[in-house]
């Protein structure tokens, strides 16, 4: 297997040829992926099954991915570009996970004593009722992806608007959530 070119092991993994599969993932490319996954995931699993993951995910959809190989470099370079972002992307994606959709992830610096007394003492259910009673789509939206631990320019993106409009629209819906607990307690 190792005298084969990069376009002959394609076309075997392409194939779904075990030896390759096997050869490629686990011999030839296996110090660089374990790197890879060390780096992004420290003690986060076996090596052997965080490999399996990322060429279940090469594989999916028929090796979509691997069809997208163009050979303009080599397929190992290719193979750890790759690797490192699918690898990245689950590392963020884990840690926006495990933030807690939290009232208390909700407050604006330059007036933390006003939204303290707001929304610290609702309760998740109140806060998320509140916010489905924004009158604004986008304003909810925005909330809600902020509240979610997203990040300002994949709102932005989402809504079709500049990062500013993202954080005017979150302003706005924070003041109007406000408005609403406070009509509630009076």
């Amino acid at each position: 297997m190792n005298r084969l070119s990069d376009r002959q092991l394609v076309d075997l993994l392409l194939a779904n040829d075990e030896d390759a599969v096997e050869y490629v993932f686990f011999h030839r490319c296996d110090g660089m992926l374990e790197h890879i996954v060390n780096s992004f995931n420290p003690s986060q699993g076996k090596k052997e099954e965080l490999i399996t993951e990322f060429y279940l995910y090469l594989r999916d959809n028929d090796w979509k991915r691997l069809r997208q190989f163009g050979f303009r470099s080599a397929l190992d370079t290719w193979l750890a570009i790759v690797a490192a972002r699918y690898f990245s992307a689950k590392k963020a994606s884990t840690q926006t996970k495990n933030k807690m959709l939290d009232p208390l992830l909700m407050y604006e610096a330059e007036n933390k004593a006003d939204d303290y007394d707001i929304f610290h003492e609702m309760s998740r259910v109140e806060l998320y009722e509140a916010i489905d009673r924004l009158k604004k789509p986008r304003e909810r939206l925005a909330l809600l992806g902020e509240l979610t631990g997203k990040n300002v320019e994949v709102i932005a993106e989402e809504l079709g608007c500049t990062v500013t409009a993202v954080y005017n629209l979150t302003k706005k819906a924070r003041k109007a959530v406000k408005k609403m607990m406070k009509g509630k307690d009076q």
